[in-house]
């Protein structure tokens, strides 16, 4: 019976190895040394524990670590990263990804769970004759545990890493292990201190109060990068509204980024109302639901703005109808809210949103502030038929970038129609209307987005080019045509916004800048790269997934060269300074609230 138990257990790590090891092919960079090292040890570590001191559940260890695969598998083509035990929380919002999952639900990641039901069948019987059978400890078994769990234990106590590190230095065990370990455990605070910024008085600054006197209409447009901006595909311009709006009667942001975190839609909401960093693993919208922020919306309401936002998803998703009074919204429109005449993807139709916004705001108390979230070019990209209007090369047929365009055409169509309704109601001429992508659709971790990206850009398609996010202020009549190439991010919104309106921002406390007002550019990247990189006028300095500083990408992308990477150091410095005084503000508001209620 031992002798066919250890032929069994083999058999299964034989299998587990094959599933991680195939796995790993799909990560980039994650296929070095230490990381097959710990792995190994992982995997003997818990075969000899499963066959001599719980081998009537070694197909149950087995089943967890397939299913953990194909979870992870299917989580990192969606976001880049593996999935948290944090995240749980985030359980009734798996519903609305349904097509996501399905999207990327394919015969690979099939092969991480097909074959349990018919092994558990197998398993059936041999577990019955196991709970009868009893054989002893083989010598030098626990030298051998001893070995293994060095190897696999140690590198993960002796230095300080977060879990992406060590995912990309030790491997799927050692990551799990270690997401588990943290949430028992009590995080380091870094002893940063809040530091106050110098601000222009307000008669000085460029562009002070040009649109003052008008309503505010911010469209937040889902997953749009910025090489969309005058993109011309198989001779067809892909965005040909918004590249109307950018070329009459608009400030264009050309060198802003994303700084979003687990959260994506909700947190890049976060970040430009709010001005602050997100925790990045998990949702701002959900962590911080209960703290009233000193947001844009509220500035603006102590103004005498009316504050209105609309959504064409369901007012729970990210806990919206919870966290926007607390940002100073007045007023929620969400799915419920509105004619669901078609719905697709993951809400409201945006022609058919954006039309009954129009009918919203054209009877809404002025001076309004509306904030407007798009959904229909929501990953993974499907719309219906009939709204696929581009003509796509063969090659792109049924690709994620070729439904990438065609979402993203869609949605421009629908802004269009959007102008031309606020045109009709009066409403055009008296507003600024503010438009943004809140984060990127194709990402470098996606091989076939990175290929074809590649070649059409005809250079290497990095996390720079794909956090690089569109910003348009368009004020109709005022005779400004600008670009503006400083390097700024989400969190210099709320500092930029005020400034048009003519609202003094000394009394706001943020980490952002008026990017119309700053000679320097620079931007903290968040969560798809880790913390510490970071863009400015000049330098790109990507963190290394293992932490390993020596091992970063550095670069001036100006003149197109690498750089040591002791000469991002200062940036470096800055990012993370910046990051983790933002979390010490946040935890510290978190802890106040909780002592009060």
């Amino acid at each position: 019976m031992l002798k066919s138990t250890l032929n069994y257990m083999l058999f299964l790590l034989i299998l587990s190895s094959l599933k991680i090891f195939g796995f790993y092919t799909t990560v980039p960079e994650v296929l070095r040394f230490s990381t097959l090292l710990s792995t190994t040890g992982w995997l003997i570590l818990f075969f000899l524990l499963f066959t001599f001191f719980f081998r009537e559940w070694g197909f149950g260890l087995y089943c967890v670590i397939s299913i953990a695969l194909f979870i992870d598998f299917l989580y990192f083509q969606n976001f880049g990263n593996l999935p948290s035990v944090k995240q749980l929380v985030l359980l009734p919002q798996v519903g609305k990804l349904g097509a996501n999952i399905r999207y990327f639900t394919n015969f690979f990641s099939l092969l991480f769970v097909a074959d349990l039901i018919p092994l558990g069948i197998f398993d059936r019987r041999r577990y019955l004759q196991l709970r009868t059978t009893d054989f002893s400890t083989p010598k030098g078994l626990f030298l051998t545990m001893i070995l293994c769990s060095v190897f696999a234990i140690v590198p993960l106590v002796s230095e300080k890493l977060k879990p992406g590190q060590v995912f990309n230095r030790y491997g799927f065990f050692a990551y799990h292990i270690f997401d588990i370990a943290t949430v028992f455990s009590k995080p380091e605070r870094e002893n940063y201190s809040v530091t106050h910024m110098n601000h222009e008085q307000p008669s000085s600054k460029k562009y002070w109060s040009i649109a003052s006197n008008r309503n505010i209409i911010v469209v937040q447009l889902e997953s749009f990068q910025n090489f969309l901006v005058n993109m011309r595909y198989n001779g067809q311009e892909v965005t040909p509204n918004l590249n109307k709006l950018v070329r009459n009667d608009s400030i264009y942001f050309n060198n802003y980024y994303q700084q979003t975190g687990i959260g994506n839609t909700a947190d890049a909401e976060f970040v430009s109302l709010v001005s602050l960093h997100v925790p990045g693993d998990e949702v701002a919208y959900e962590k911080y639901a209960d703290i009233d922020f000193y947001a844009l919306p509220r500035i603006l309401k102590n103004h005498g703005f009316h504050t209105v936002a609309m959504h064409g998803n369901v007012g729970w998703f990210w806990n919206r109808f919870k966290i926007y009074p607390h940002l100073g919204f007045e007023k929620f429109l969400s799915l419920e809210d509105f004619n669901q005449d078609e719905v697709f993807g993951m809400g409201l139709n945006d022609v058919s949103f954006f039309e009954q916004s129009v009918d919203v705001l054209k009877n809404y108390p002025e001076p309004f502030f509306s904030f407007l979230v798009t959904v229909s070019s929501h990953s993974p990209f499907v719309i219906p038929e009939q709204y696929r209007k581009l003509m796509l090369l063969p090659e792109d047929e049924n690709t994620m970038f070729g439904n990438y365009l065609q979402a993203v055409h869609y949605a421009d169509y629908a802004l269009g129609i959007f102008v031309d309704r606020l045109k009709k109601a009066g409403l055009y001429e008296r507003c600024i209307l503010i438009l943004y992508g809140d984060h990127a659709g194709l990402y470098p971790f996606n091989k076939e987005s990175k290929e074809r990206l590649s070649a059409i850009f005809e250079k290497e398609y990095t996390y720079k080019e794909a956090m690089n996010i569109p910003l348009i202020f368009h004020i109709p009549g005022c005779k400004i045509n600008e670009i503006v190439s400083t390097v700024g991010g989400q969190i210099d919104f709320l500092r930029t916004v005020l400034n048009v309106i003519g609202i003094d921002d000394s009394g706001v406390v943020s980490f952002g800048r008026d990017l119309l007002n700053t000679e320097d550019g620079f931007v903290a990247l968040r969560y798809h790269v880790p913390d510490g990189s970071f863009v400015d006028d000049e330098r790109y300095f990507e963190i290394s997934k293992d932490g390993i500083l020596q091992n970063s990408l550095a670069v001036n992308y100006i003149e197109g060269t690498s750089l040591p990477y002791y000469e991002c150091l200062d940036g470096f410095k800055a990012a993370v300074k910046q990051i983790e005084t933002s979390k010490n503000m946040l935890e510290t508001a978190e802890a106040t609230l909780a002592k009060l209620r």
